[in-house]
């Protein structure tokens, strides 16, 4: 099953609400909203580099739109 992450950037509690009530059956999404407290690092993260791809994405989404809808890759169970 496809999974993803719908990530809600901080102090945007009202759409973070939105969303968990709106897509609350929805199993194959996840809504978090963003903790970190600091700016992420960058360069030499550890993970593959197409996650880092991703999260460095999700970061420029989270700054210009107040939220990141990321695709979560799973191998085989």
């Amino acid at each position: 099953m496809r999974r993803y992450r719908f990530i809600v950037a901080r102090g945007n509690e009202r759409l973070y609400e939105h969303l968990v009530r709106s897509m609350s059956g929805l199993d194959e999404i996840e809504i978090l909203m963003d903790r970190r407290a600091e700016k992420r690092r960058h360069g030499g993260g550890s993970g593959p580099p197409s996650e880092r791809r991703v999260l460095n994405r999700a970061d420029e989404d989270l700054k210009t739109f107040g939220w990141a809808f990321v695709k979560i890759e799973r191998g085989p169970a």
